[in-house]
């Protein structure tokens, strides 16, 4: 997983390198979210009201000839779970290098708008005690398929919604008969929906 990460940080330090050769444009992107569907419950529409759904982060990330990117995507929710009161320990860490294509409309300058897709695989970190019993504090491999658009108002500052389909690869076996619940054999997975400012350079 190590290896993951630094991959995908040398492609951004990379594509910054090229950025005055190739025209390349780079990124920052403090950004603020739900969570919904699968492990997190719900849906969007309920999401969007429920304070317990909220995840936050950041991502960084850069554009080669237009077209082609990497980035890497920080993403915490500290009551992933639910706000249940005998939880004690309740948070959902995702970090993701992931690859884009985008198709930069009205150019890499300037206003305009960049659809795009993203794909990539990276890590989540889950830690869930319930009545001290400790369910999850592991790392897990997980995949993320996703897209969204960059807008763009001038040269250094946009917007940018983003989505991401966020799965493990192997599935959890965590039924315990101590639990008021109990966790089925499934693979981890949920739905993540963001939106944040952008700041070009």
């Amino acid at each position: 997983m190590k290896l993951i990460i630094r991959s995908a940080l040398l492609a951004i330090l990379g594509l910054a390198a090229a950025a005055p050769a190739a025209r390349a444009d780079g990124w920052v992107t403090p950004f603020a979210g739900i969570n919904f569907g699968g492990d997190a419950g719900g849906n969007f529409g309920g999401a969007v009201d429920d304070p317990d759904k909220l995840t936050w982060g950041f991502a960084a990330g850069g554009m080669l000839g237009g077209v082609f990117g990497a980035e890497l995507d920080f993403a915490y929710s500290n009551n992933f779970f639910g706000n249940d009161e005998a939880f004690t320990k309740n948070n959902v860490l995702t970090i993701l290098p992931t690859l884009i294509i985008g198709i930069p409309i009205g150019g890499q300058t300037g206003g305009g708008v960049r659809p795009y897709v993203t794909a990539g695989v990276g890590l989540l970190k889950r830690g869930l005690e319930f009545d001290e019993i400790e369910i999850f504090d592991e790392n897990d491999a997980v995949y993320s398929l996703g897209g969204g658009v960059m807008g763009y108002f001038n040269d250094n500052f946009g917007i940018r919604a983003d989505y991401r389909y966020i799965r493990g690869f192997t599935a959890d076996d965590l039924i315990d008969a101590d639990l008021e619940f109990d966790f089925d054999e499934t693979t981890f997975n949920f739905s993540r929906a963001t939106i944040g400012a952008v700041f070009r350079f």
